[in-house]
């Protein structure tokens, strides 16, 4: 059972296996989890917990499951995705997410004289236009070596509704394609395909296997390497 760690509603450890005492506080490897800020009473404890001289330290640090006075929260991931310092994070997050996701750019212009980022116009797409509009004339008018600085209103206006719209259809092309990529992966199980070596081999390959996880799982660990080393492992 895996205990989490929280303080000020972030988790900051989490433990595989731990040790309860009969006074209910909470031990990792034969020493006490302490809650501990200030940094005389870190150091005081850090030479009582080398010197295992435990009955040294003040009580208050120690660490039970659930509230504590010294301010750490202890328990399960499933009571913690209960509690209701998750659930206002969790509430808080999607709002953020929601409003991120009205974040959208809008290209307006090239730039010359060697300078190739574009000129653009970035912000809440579901303002009013004539909002977005004046702040990407202003983009236009302000920015320095704007190729197409005397665009219309029309123009304009134009740019910004091609974007309004394929923001608005987002959600429903998003379902289309996880759509066909599902009927996709289905026809290839239906089929008899070889998600271990890409093709229909009917098991020439030796790790014959028919459950899409096992490519999904090679990809993401490719994905890791090359994120983490900019490199492909295979």
């Amino acid at each position: 059972m895996t205990i989490i760690i929280v303080r000020g509603g972030s988790v900051k450890l989490s433990f595989p296996r731990v040790d309860t005492k009969p006074d209910g506080t909470i031990w990792i490897n034969g020493s006490p989890l302490l809650g501990i800020e200030d940094p005389a009473d870190k150091a005081k404890a850090l030479k009582a917990v080398t010197a295992k001289r435990f009955g040294d330290i003040d009580p208050k640090y120690f660490t039970r499951m659930g509230e504590n006075p010294n301010g750490l929260w202890a328990g399960t991931v499933e009571e913690w995705q209960k509690h209701p310092d998750k659930l206002k994070a969790d509430e808080q997050a999607a709002v953020e997410k929601k409003e991120q996701e009205k974040i959208v750019t809008v290209y307006l212009s090239s730039r010359g004289w060697g300078d190739y980022s574009p000129c653009e116009w970035r912000g809440d797409i579901t303002r009013p236009d004539n909002e977005i509009l004046a702040e990407c004339r202003h983009a236009l008018d302000s920015g320095h070596d704007v190729d197409k600085h005397d665009q219309t209103d029309e123009q304009l206006l134009d740019l910004i509704s091609k974007a309004k719209n394929k923001w608005i259809s987002a959600p429903a092309r998003k379902a289309a394609r996880e759509k066909a990529e599902a009927e996709d992966i289905q026809r290839k199980i239906d089929s008899g395909f070889c998600f271990a070596c890409e093709t229909w081999c009917h098991g020439d390959c030796g790790h014959y296997s028919i459950d899409p996880m096992v490519k999904m799982r090679r990809d993401l660990k490719t994905a890791q390497a090359e994120e983490n080393y900019g490199i492909n492992e295979g």
